[in-house]
């Protein structure tokens, strides 16, 4: 009997590990795996950014295509978050990297905490998917690409909320 109660425990541990991983949306077009690097114009490597594909076509649109950047500029391109790839297709890349840093007047909020300020690291026309020099084309085999973006660090200027 104990034998029994384990191979059911066991199958349905299996079951469990097998069947969680996350489910397919429906439409989901096929994806095609695409890791990118990046790095700046000496070639130092773009860490910690977070990169998005926006596609040019209106009918990929619907699906969330990023990433973000490890240590050495490389990043692996997902698909909704979980699945790995993009849909073939033509894409604008944008790529942010910010910072926070404490503001330099030493102000603190309400709560006593040191105000802080969002610095950007790349040049400002790299975050929008109109100005983005970048562009990717991706095809039905596996895409790997190096691309280059200008260093820029700059505060970047939102209005305070009263």
């Amino acid at each position: 009997m104990k034998k029994l109660l384990l191979t059911f425990s066991l199958l349905f541990c299996v079951a469990l590990i097998v069947g969680c991983g996350p489910k397919r949306p429906e439409g989901m077009p096929k994806l095609v795996s695409c890791v990118l690097t990046f790095q700046y114009e000496d070639g130092e490597p773009v860490g910690e950014a977070m990169v998005t594909l926006v596609p040019e076509d209106a009918s990929l649109q619907q699906w969330s295509i990023s990433g973000s950047t490890n240590a050495s500029g490389v990043v692996t391109i997902y698909t909704h978050a979980d699945f790995a790839g993009a849909p073939a297709g033509k894409y604008k890349v944008v790529v942010r990297k910010t910072e926070l840093i404490p503001d330099p007047t030493g102000k603190k909020d309400v709560y006593g905490e040191p105000i802080m300020e969002t610095h950007s690291h790349i040049a400002a026309k790299f975050s929008s998917s109109i100005l983005t020099p970048l562009s990717l084309e991706i095809g039905t085999s596996p895409t790997r690409e190096t691309l280059e973006v200008v260093k820029e660090t700059s505060k970047i200027v939102t209005e305070e909320l009263r």
